[in-house]
């Protein structure tokens, strides 16, 4: 809402500032991040007059009250169009909806002649990753230059040591301390 606000207030505060003969790229996004802030109407103004007494000499509350006048017509304008996209939204989401048909997925009937070629490949995967894994026991049996492969084993060993280390270290400065504040304390 801000942002959107902003897309009006925003230029007519630069040129509002410039006339001031001030530097509106400071001074414009500070009073624009006070006016964009929860703060009350009242905590803005205070901080707007604190702001615009470094700028001008005189007339400071017609300043701050064209400032917070225009800041609240530019939300009211972009405020009221918005309500209505939400309702339009709303609107067409729900006729998206409703238009959509809910999507069900069939399951397809096999042939007896598909089932039968289905069948006779899975059997042969089967049987092949059933020899593969005979002949890995086979070649690790025979072959006693192949050496296990332990990274995983090892990687786990070396995260659990790092882990068990840290534990002490925290234990060893958490003892420390505890030991430092009762020196202190003495």
């Amino acid at each position: 809402m801000a942002a959107a606000a902003a897309s009006d207030f925003e230029p007519w505060l630069s040129n509002k500032l410039k006339s001031l003969k001030t530097d509106e790229g400071v001074f414009g996004s500070y009073i624009s991040g006070i006016l964009d802030s929860a703060d009350s109407i009242d905590d803005k103004k205070d901080a707007l007059e604190g702001i615009l007494s470094e700028i001008v000499d005189r007339d400071m509350s017609i300043h701050v009250t064209e400032i917070l006048d225009k800041w609240e017509s530019c939300q009211l304008k972009e405020e009221s169009p918005k309500r209505t996209s939400d309702v339009d939204v709303d609107t067409q989401l729900s006729k998206l909806l409703e238009s959509q048909a809910p999507t069900t997925t069939t399951r397809r009937e096999y042939t007896d002649e598909e089932k039968k070629i289905r069948e006779a490949i899975l059997s042969q995967y089967s049987q092949l990753s059933d020899n593969e894994n005979d002949e890995e026991d086979i070649e690790e049996t025979e072959s006693p230059d192949l050496v296990k492969n332990t990274n995983a084993a090892d990687v786990a060993s070396a995260a659990r040591e790092r882990r068990e280390q840290a534990r002490l270290e925290a234990q060893r400065k958490k003892d420390k301390d505890k030991e430092d504040r009762y020196h202190y304390a003495i």
